[in-house]
């Protein structure tokens, strides 16, 4: 059961350099290397440092493997290399594996691994190394809260010789070459895995194009160019070094503070460009807009039907039937996004259209609710029964702007149901480990992926938090079910 809202957006990668950037203003001057909307591109500029300003989503740590945050991938991406690449039509191309087979059964992949790359730290690139990044994964220790899951069906690794590692599934998984080519399974330096592993978090040392050079929290994070690279993917612009000297990822959490950086020149990139401006920055001079829609779950709001409220169904239906979905993306897009019309966005591979309409009807709720003996309604006008008010906790760490306008929008609109939504404002990381836990009545996020696999890592049992195994899904005792936004 869900609630459709928007299909969120992303601009296109900086080949071998930046990736997933969501919706993008570019201040040309000094800059080069962007393009203006329907311009040719420019000539690259050798030298100097791209700021690029970040909402306030900023990582808690830096190791790719404990990370499920949408920033990670704009700005890890620069300083790690995948095992595989995958080009704009959806293929797989050489990464660090040069090639690979699969068994006719799809239980066991074998890498051949590309020769002649070093890491920022000087360990070279083989088998053992590649055996070293699956385990870290699938460490308990490492309490991957992402790549663990997206490589579940994962059972070993082998090093065959120097170049050469077989990996086995304990069952087949189409998916896995995708899950692969993405940030969160980036290949860290064996070197580091190897002597001090709790290091990635503050010192993540890759195969990229940049190194990680510091991190002032709450502030920044720099980047600078790693001269020795010479194994960008066949798809990238440029072969070799980075044009630039390095990259610098400015945290600024108010819109319009991060938007009016960009008109100052304080930064050459934003993301999460505020809606009600991207008219401005398209019609201004010097200046170019990308977006696109990410492949993937769309922004969404999950209930948890593990607890009360949402563990009746009648409470859901009314929820999902009071929502007016339209009007909300609306009032905070200012007409920029589109209502998602189904648990994957259109550009989503293998996408099927094959969603059904879920409307807005107050009054359908309202009789949901009297249905579900929620007749009463207190002095605040909430539904209550046996003295009990009908409130749910939504946690929410205020990162995004437009995240918590939808928020308060369902609130209000929940309310005229006479359902009451606490929204508590908690730092990213209570906000994970809550979700984690299942300490939540409601929690909302996109799920950007390459795979329509999504859809089992998101919604199987499969993938419930356990003990032994950090899930995807919270620890309750039924799944959840979702407001697809």
């Amino acid at each position: 059961m869900s609630v459709k809202f928007t299909r969120p957006v992303k601009s296109p990668r900086f080949r071998a350099a930046l990736a997933g950037l969501a919706v993008v203003a570019v201040a040309l001057t000094g800059c080069a290397a962007a393009e203006a909307s329907g311009d040719a591109p420019l000539e690259p500029v050798e030298g100097g440092v791209l700021v690029v300003g970040e909402n306030a989503d900023e990582p808690p740590l830096l190791d790719p493997h404990q990370l499920s945050t949408t920033n990670t991938t704009t700005i890890l991406r620069p300083v790690f290399d995948t095992l595989v690449w995958q080009d704009d039509e959806g293929d797989f191309t050489p990464g660090l594996a040069e090639s690979w087979e699969v068994s006719e059964d799809g239980l066991e992949y074998t890498f051949t691994l590309r020769q002649g790359v070093t890491f920022h730290d000087g360990a070279e690139w083989n088998a053992d190394g590649l055996v070293a990044n699956f385990y870290h994964i699938v460490d308990p220790a490492t309490k991957s809260p992402l790549a663990a899951s997206y490589i579940a069906p994962f059972q070993s690794a082998e090093a065959i010789d120097e170049h050469t590692v077989k990996v086995t599934l304990d069952s087949p998984y189409s998916a896995f070459l995708n899950v692969l080519a993405q940030t969160y399974l980036s290949i860290i330096s064996p070197k580091q895995l190897a002597e001090d592993p709790a290091s990635v978090a503050e010192n993540p040392i890759g195969s990229g194009p940049f190194q990680f050079s510091k991190w002032t929290k709450g502030e920044s994070i720099e980047l600078e160019r790693f001269d020795d690279y010479a194994w960008g993917p066949e798809q990238a612009l440029h072969e070799g070094p980075a044009h630039l000297d390095g990259i610098r990822f400015v945290f600024i959490s108010e819109d319009a503070v991060r938007y009016n950086a960009l008109l100052a020149g304080d930064v050459d990139i934003i993301e999460w460009t505020p809606p009600q401006n991207v008219d401005q920055v398209k019609e201004a001079d010097g200046f170019g807009f990308t977006s696109a829609d990410r492949p993937g779950h769309p922004f969404a709001i999950w209930l948890n039907s593990g607890r009360a409220p949402f563990d009746d169904q009648l409470v859901r239906q009314a929820l999902v039937a009071a929502i007016d979905r339209k009007t909300i993306v609306d009032a905070v897009s200012f007409g920029q996004w589109t209502v998602a019309d189904g648990y994957v966005t259109p550009v989503t591979p293998d996408y099927s259209e094959n969603a059904t309409a879920i409307d807005y009807d107050l009054d359908r709720a309202n009789e949901l609710l009297d249905e579900a003996g929620w007749t009463e309604r207190d002095a605040d006008g909430y539904r209550v029964k046996d003295g009990e008010r009908l409130s749910a906790v939504f946690p929410h760490s205020g990162v995004v702007a437009q995240t918590t306008q939808i928020i308060e929008l369902v609130q209000a609109a929940a309310r005229e149901a006479g359902v009451e939504i606490q929204i508590d404002l908690i730092s990213s990381q209570e906000s994970q480990d809550r979700s984690r836990a299942g300490d939540y009545d409601l929690t909302a996020g996109i799920w950007t992926t390459n795979t329509a696999d999504v859809l089992w890592i998101r919604y199987s049992s499969e993938n419930i938090t356990t003990p032994e195994r950090l899930g995807i899904t919270a620890r309750t005792p039924t799944t959840r079910s979702s407001t697809r936004c």
